[in-house]
């Protein structure tokens, strides 16, 4: 719902005449706010969505010296209006702000068990001169921070930050980021830039410069249930959903064409009717399209329904403008059909539910086949399909970079973690790795044009029931090698739709990326292009990267490994052209 900043007192930072906020103003349109003492500065741009009023602006302050600036929507909150209204005093707002706000002054970070919702905040006591900064259960809403032991920065997006310390990239880091398309743990691609993990919190002592971060939420442990009772699972949807409307701005709904968002439509409609507008992104290319099946969904529901083209032109054109909010080099070519969704959604809603979540609750991926069968992730190199960093390192100054046994080792380290959390930990490494890099591209993405995107199934309730199943609840090995995934909501579905997709093959979300640039001129003509600015940057191999150009410009095909070498060179420089024009 917004984009939070937040800046200590103690150098030149405060000196420069731009703010952080001016760089999230994409995140929230409706209200600019600062609010700042002799130590620190807070910043707020505003995404109205519940309580339209100016009583909802931020930073939020009741208590003088106690201040608030959040991103995100307390889902629950009013429940919690109820539940932590000991003193009876009077609400001042109808604001999730607000409750967020007393939880924080009366029962400090204890207060976050109890928020069921996606949020990111930064919370500052003057009486104690600290800052306590939290991020939701599972990264719905980014966090980023720097801190040098004298200054600490926070921010919702990377740019804000980098505004005030450079923005130098990591070339360690982006070396992972090429094998995996993520980097472990807190770190990000820009140098001395971090992430607050999903399911962390951190304190920052402005007095004496010391940082805290700890991890405050962890998955359920166990899969401990034999039957699923589905009659409580539809309840729990059916709360979910209807949680995840309460708006004062219009909604709508993300549709894909599968179970997931089907099933979210179906509870839509019966409570809010068909005064709803939809969706859905449409590939020319029948392979990879399910805007058919989406059309279909919004119809039986009289939605009003957007089917948005998205061509290799439409990719051409959106390409450079999406990197420049996602503070990254791209990871998935998926991310750009998203921008232009989204784009065309801002004008009729503000707020959009999604169905992501799903596959990571319910085990719907292809993938999850594989992983299930790890015990001590001894093989995660094998099952992991990554990049060869032999292949990455030929177009890279290997001078200037690490090597990968560094990367597995992080990895290892995480995979580890999770295994000794039982026999729900392959799901919290899921969640920690995988999921945490598509709510990101969800998030920039959507909040480029100022779209607010929710997520009923990472609801608390829904989450927790879902790791709480017995695997064979969930996933079943068949005759064939045939897998059934996502069992509860493959039956749900066909309960609701009176139809089986259980035998369908999952499409997925995903751009054909590999045949575009195999066979689309133009495509293969602006990569080469963007190939072409290379010699300012001394971590590249020059000669390697003329030779790619050569081949992109010949209508020779590309062989795979090629394919993914052409994407992370363009999006990096891509990548770097935006940020040098972003700081000029």
């Amino acid at each position: 719902m917004c984009g939070i900043f937040g800046i200590t007192k103690k150098t030149e930072f405060q000196e420069m005449d731009v703010s952080g906020s001016t760089l999230l103003c994409h995140r929230g349109p409706d209200n600019e706010g600062n609010w700042e003492n002799e130590d620190i500065k807070l910043e707020h741009s505003r995404l109205a969505i519940i309580d339209l009023t100016d009583a909802g602006n931020q930073p939020f302050e009741l208590t003088k010296g106690k201040v608030l600036v959040f991103n995100g929507e307390i889902y629950n909150f009013q429940e919690l209006r109820n539940n932590w209204n000991d003193d009876n005093q009077p609400w001042e707002t109808n604001s999730d702000t607000e409750v967020l706000y007393r939880g924080l002054v009366t029962k400090g970070s204890k207060c976050l068990d109890e928020l069921n919702g996606m949020f990111a905040f930064g919370f500052y006591n003057s009486n104690t001169n600290k800052i306590f900064l939290a991020r939701d259960r599972y990264g719905i809403k980014p966090l980023y921070y720097y801190h040098d032991g004298l200054d600490f920065i926070f921010a919702s997006e990377q740019k804000a930050i980098a505004r005030f310390i450079g923005w130098n990239p990591e070339l360690n880091n982006l070396s992972e980021y090429s094998v995996f398309k993520y980097v472990s743990g807190n770190k990000t691609t820009i140098k001395n830039i971090f992430e607050l993990e999903p399911g962390h919190a951190a304190e920052y002592d402005v007095t004496s410069g010391e940082l805290k971060v700890w991890r405050w939420y962890d998955f359920v442990k166990d899969r401990t249930e034999e039957r699923i009772d589905y009659q409580k699972l539809e309840k729990i949807i059916s709360e979910s959903v209807k949680r995840h409307l309460i708006s004062d701005a219009p909604v709508g709904i993300q549709l894909s064409g599968g179970i997931d968002s089907s099933i979210l439509a179906w509870h839509i409609n019966k409570i809010k009717g068909n005064n709803i507008k939809s969706f859905s992104i449409k590939f020319l290319d029948s392979k990879y399209d399910e805007s058919e099946e989406a059309a279909q969904t919004a119809k039986k529901f009289n939605f009003e329904h957007y089917s948005i083209p998205f061509s290799v032109k439409d990719f051409i054109k959106i390409w450079s403008k999406a990197i420049e909010f996602f503070d990254e080099p791209i990871n998935h070519p998926h991310t750009l059909p998203l921008f232009k969704l989204y784009q065309v959604a801002k004008d009729h809603v503000k707020v959009l539910l999604s169905g992501e979540g799903a596959d990571e609750v319910f085990l719907g991926y292809e993938h999850h086949k594989e992983i299930l069968g790890i015990t001590d992730f001894k093989d995660l190199r094998n099952f992991s399909k990554f990049l060869d960093f032999d292949l990455i390192k030929e177009f890279l100054n290997m001078d200037l970079i690490g090597n990968a046994n560094d990367y597995w080792g992080n990895k290892t380290k995480s995979a580890k973690y999770w295994i000794s959390k039982g026999s729900a930990g392959i799901s919290g490494y899921e969640f920690h790795h995988h999921l945490n890099t598509l709510l990101n591209r969800i998030d920039k993405m959507s909040m480029a044009h100022s779209v607010e995107v929710r997520t009923p199934f990472l609801d608390n309730e829904l989450v927790e029931f879902g790791l709480k199943q017995n695997i064979d609840n969930l996933f079943k090995f068949t005759e064939n090698n045939i897998t059934k995934r996502k069992i509860p909501l493959m039956k749900i579905h066909k309960k609701l739709f009176n139809a089986d997709f259980s035998d369908k093959a999952k499409i997925g979300f995903r751009v054909p990326f590999d045949e575009w640039i195999q066979n689309e001129i133009e495509l293969r003509k602006f990569c080469s292009e963007v190939l072409s600015n290379t010699n300012k940057y001394e971590e590249l191999n020059h000669n390697k990267i003329k030779d790619m150009r050569y081949k992109l410009q010949s209508d020779k095909s590309l062989e795979n490994y090629e394919i993914r070498i052409v994407w992370l060179l363009t999006n990096y420089l891509l990548w770097r052209k935006s940020t040098s024009r972003l700081f000029s």
